[in-house]
């Protein structure tokens, strides 16, 4: 964890909503992750689990740390590294004690609620669904199988999701290895291989080409690719932001 801490803890990855950094504290404590406490004089890292979260009283309650002699560790006042994942992707803050107490009967650690959260963004796990003429001409050609022509509707920086036409010749299934996903990004055109790894229900069955959400994982993407489709992401996910507030 310490390595992830060097790499998290920077501007880029700082959230620049308080609203967003309440939504991500709130579900690491709604699906109780696992939180890595990392006392900064200390070589020793300690979990714990997020019990509680008080935005009024500007605190959050956090289990006993395990081992338990890590809490008489951030117990000598010294700030400290919180890590947890939410979505599979790195969540940080720094924080320090306010004083022990008990949860539900058991004991627990009243700290600071942070005044900065930084999420790992660097290959942004999060989707965004795509604005009208940003991908375009998207198509997944398999392995003996003719080749599907598609619409994407939403895009992380590891995937996408795509409303294809139900194939005639041979059924989607999860898991199939897909050599070539292709699609014009902002008019640039991109390519990587995929792989299926969830297929939705039918749109509808009445039609005579009835159609259904396809999601894709990239597979050994290039570096210009990632970059490419990271960029778009953070990009499209501001612009989302601003329209929220408006």
């Amino acid at each position: 964890m310490r390595e992830v801490a060097h790499s998290l803890f920077k501007d880029e990855f700082r959230l620049t909503t308080q609203q967003k950094a309440e939504r991500v504290l709130a579900r690491i404590a709604r699906e109780r992750e696992a939180l890595a406490v990392i006392p900064s004089e200390h070589a020793e890292e300690f979990t714990s689990l997020v019990l509680h979260i008080d935005r009024a009283e500007n605190q959050l309650i956090i289990d006993d740390l395990n081992p338990a002699h890590g809490n008489r560790r951030v117990g000598e006042g010294q700030p400290f590294f919180c890590l947890g994942r939410s979505d599979g992707v790195y969540v940080g803050f720094q924080s320090h004690l306010l004083k022990t107490t008990h949860w539900e009967g058991y004991g627990a650690l009243c700290i600071a609620y942070p005044d900065t959260t930084y999420y790992l963004q660097r290959r942004s796990y999060y989707r965004v669904t795509v604005s009208a003429g940003d991908v375009n001409h998207v198509e997944v050609q398999r392995r003996g199988a003719r080749s599907l022509k598609g619409q994407c509707h939403d895009i992380s920086g590891s995937g996408m999701r795509i409303l294809v036409e139900v194939p005639t010749d041979f059924s989607l299934t999860e898991g199939e290895y897909i050599p070539l996903v292709r699609f014009e990004l902002d008019g640039i055109e991109l390519a990587s291989e995929a792989q299926i790894r969830s297929i939705g229900p039918l749109r509808s069955a009445k039609v005579r080409q009835p159609m259904r959400t396809v999601g894709v994982q990239f597979l050994n993407m290039t570096a210009a690719f990632e970059r490419r489709v990271t960029n778009y992401v953070q990009r499209r996910d501001r612009e989302l932001l601003r329209d929220a507030k408006r």
